[in-house]
Formats: C-alpha cells, sequence, structure tokens
C-alpha cells in the first residue's frame, strides 16, 4: 500500500498479523491486506454463504478452522466498506 499523506485516512480489512503504532505512525504487518474500496460486496457474501452452510454440516475441525477463517475474513471487509 505505500506511504498515506497526513490527513488522508484509509481503510483496509486485514488478516491476522501486528499492527504497531508511534506517534503519528502506523505500520501493517499482514498476508492479506484489501482496501475499502477493491472490496466486492457481492463476492464477499457469495463467499459467506456457502462457509456458513458448511458449518452446519458434520465436518473435520481442519475444515471448521478454514471454514471460520472465510467467515472471518469476510465479515471484516463488509465492515470496512
Amino acid at each position: 500500500m505505500g506511504r498515506i499523506p497526513a490527513g488522508h485516512g484509509r481503510f483496509l480489512a486485514v488478516n491476522e498479523g501486528v499492527v504497531e503504532t508511534a506517534g503519528n505512525r502506523v505500520s501493517v504487518l499482514t498476508e492479506r491486506a484489501v482496501a475499502a474500496d477493491k472490496i466486492d460486496q457481492a463476492k464477499v457474501e457469495e463467499a459467506r454463504q456457502p462457509a456458513e452452510a458448511d458449518l452446519k454440516m458434520k465436518i473435520s475441525s481442519e475444515e471448521i478452522a478454514s471454514v471460520n477463517t472465510s467467515i472471518a475474513r469476510s465479515l471484516a471487509q463488509r465492515q470496512v466498506t
């Protein structure tokens, strides 16, 4: 993403990671960050629905973790837009 000029905020949906703040500087270290203006709400909803349906089925712990990650990503992206 690079530097953002002072006074020009930007909203991002991020996966797990680390955020560090120091004075007026914020650093984000994550594997994935999506700018709010780049999030496609239709795709987010399209990914969320089957993931939630999968949780209702009897699936393995690994599959549940993967589905939960997909749901969390979708919800986070919805919240920043």
